[in-house]
């Protein structure tokens, strides 16, 4: 009984956004998900890159306007910082062919990790507070969110990646 005692305070300690249905803030640690990549074609988890390459992470929309504006500067950044920097979008909406169909039209070829199938995709959303698009988290090595920002803004994520990945 005192073990699933504490294996209950672990899990409800540990995951406390989830259960409080708190935002995540910078200087909070991330809440790890499992997602599929479509470029890797296996399922990834966010916390793998701890301790091994600051992350830019990116909520999307296939409707979202702004969302196509970031794409380039997001590949731009992970070919500048391949061995420091892992761009991982998650897409908010299931309208896979749809994004498809303008990426091909735009002549936009996102080579960052991609996922579509997020486990508890809503739940996550909501933990990370995300509710416009698009939003963007910088993350370092040691999971914790050092940046968070809504739209498409360059200039900030250049400077904040550059500063990230410097440290």
């Amino acid at each position: 009984m005192k073990n699933k005692v504490i294996l209950f305070l672990v899990f409800t300690f540990s995951f406390s956004p989830i259960v409080t249905g708190q935002n995540l803030e910078i200087g909070d640690k991330i809440v790890d998900f499992r997602g599929y990549d479509v470029k890797s074609k296996r399922y990834i988890r966010l916390s793998q890159f701890k301790k091994k390459k600051n992350v830019l992470l990116n909520f999307t929309a296939t409707y979202c306007g702004s969302c196509w504006k970031t794409y380039p500067h997001m590949q731009e950044l992970q070919k500048k910082y391949a061995s420091k920097l892992k761009v991982v979008s998650v897409h908010g909406d299931e309208k896979k062919v749809k994004w498809y169909e303008i990426a091909k039209r735009l002549k936009i070829d996102f080579k960052c990790t991609t996922m579509w199938k997020v486990e508890g995709k809503e739940k996550i959303k909501k933990v990370y507070g995300v509710d416009k698009y698009p939003t963007f988290f910088a993350i370092d090595k040691n999971g914790i969110i050092i940046d968070k920002w809504v739209g498409n803004q360059e200039k900030r994520m250049k400077t904040v990646i550059k500063k990230m990945v410097s440290l």
